[in-house]
């Protein structure tokens, strides 16, 4: 995960929503970056990578490269949307890939220089994501070292526990159980990743953040027009139901339920930004879901919540620190129709897309997707209604989308 060029009145700021994705072999050679006057040259490989001129440094990808000229002319520079910030002969590089895009679509699989989801809904699934040769192995914090703008910004990264530290966790945390049933339902249905928001509430004497509520995202990582109208929908649907943004998740498909890199400098940017919308401390919490990592001990989806602590004092630089969060799971009495409506959305809108998870196809030896989907959402599922009833709504959901 990473961030995009969304905008939105739910974070008024680049949300989750608007994740970029994958890049593209690109027609696009020479490219040139412009910022407070001054002028980086580099060169766009067939792989996506950019090399700069200046240096020979190669860089994963545009955002990469930005990131770096950026902070070279403002070190305190967050970072942005690469993409609209390179240009080609005076047109931004986002321009040349929706129109690669458009062209090679139907026909050309990605690559998977960047292992996020698809930026158009026909376009081929990343294929890194979903080939078990290609796991992503998690390092622990202590051995990143300082930041390193080459390094690989999907590398997955293990939490530290609190206890480790010998600190007390900031905050508590509920989770609903119908927050876990969507979202797990959700992380199912596709090969690339997806997101979401998450509404609920912070009691400030407590310290309690309660989680009520998942906003899946109906939209593909990298398509901004359609991320703003997904996240304005959002902030209508909190504001009517008297509930506070608190957070967001998304998912590693065929990855550990572990942050990258990436996902670790948004976690840190997001926190700093809900945390200037409020008058007093407010917790952002992020869930990671991992519904078909093979290191998984069973059919059920790993359900990971993290948060990040700012890096040391004296090393202010340096990536934050993702912490495992412990949370309390309250179960909801039943399936609301909001939740069920929600299903019906999504299936809808995978409906016959490339990366769509064939559920009657075989998971394993002894089970489908469909079975395996089953006993995941077995756990999540509400104490008033009988499983075999919830079952029953999926597979009916499910029907209908086929």
């Amino acid at each position: 995960g990473g961030r995009g060029a969304g905008r939105s009145g739910v974070w008024n700021w680049r949300g989750p929503a608007a994740v970029l994705g994958g890049v593209p072999e690109s027609p696009v050679k020479g490219c040139l970056r412009e910022r407070g006057g001054k002028k980086f040259l580099g060169d766009l490989q067939p792989d996506g990578r950019i090399m700069w001129q200046e240096t020979g440094q190669i860089f994963n990808s545009p955002s990469a490269w930005a990131t770096h000229c950026k902070k070279l002319v403002n070190p305190a520079k967050k970072s942005g949307c690469g993409w609209a910030s390179v240009k080609y002969k005076g047109q931004k590089l986002d321009k040349y890939k929706a129109t690669w895009l458009r062209l090679h679509q139907l026909h050309t699989p990605a690559t998977a220089a960047d292992e996020v989801c698809a930026a158009a809904s026909s376009r081929k699934p990343p294929r890194s994501l979903w080939n078990e040769g290609k796991i992503r192995v998690p390092v622990r914090y202590c051995m990143l070292g300082s930041r390193d703008s080459a390094r690989n910004p999907h590398t997955l990264v293990e939490v530290t526990s609190f206890a480790a530290i010998n600190k007390f966790q900031p905050f508590n945390v509920a989770v609903s159980s119908n927050v876990l049933f969507l979202l797990d339902f959700h992380s199912h249905l596709t090969r690339s990743e997806v997101v979401g928001y998450l509404g609920g509430r912070w009691d400030i004497n407590s310290q309690m953040l309660t989680v009520l509520r998942a906003f899946p995202c109906r939209s593909r990582l990298g398509d901004a027009e359609t991320a703003a109208a997904i996240e304005e929908e959002v902030y209508q649907s909190l504001f009517l139901r008297g509930l506070s943004l608190v957070g967001w998740y998304h998912s590693h498909p065929h990855s550990p339920a572990l942050p990258s890199l990436q996902d670790i400098d948004a976690q840190m940017d997001y926190q700093l930004r809900l945390q200037g919308s409020s008058n007093g401390f407010q917790p952002c919490l992020a869930l990671l879901c991992s519904p078909y990592y093979s290191g998984n001990p069973g059919p059920e989806s790993k359900i990971s919540p993290f948060w990040v602590m700012p890096p040391p004092e004296q090393r202010p630089s340096d990536y934050g620190i993702p912490m495992d969060v412990e949370m309390a799971y309250v179960q909801d009495s039943f399936l609301t129709n909001d939740i069920l409506h929600e299903m019906m959305l999504l299936v809808e809108f995978y409906k016959g897309a490339p990366d769509l998870v064939r559920l009657q196809e075989p998971w394993s030896q002894e089970h489908t997707y469909l079975d395996k989907l089953k006993i995941s959402l077995a756990s999540r599922t509400p104490k008033d209604q009988s499983l075999c009833h919830v079952l029953e709504q999926v597979c009916g959901i499910l029907k209908q989308g086929s």
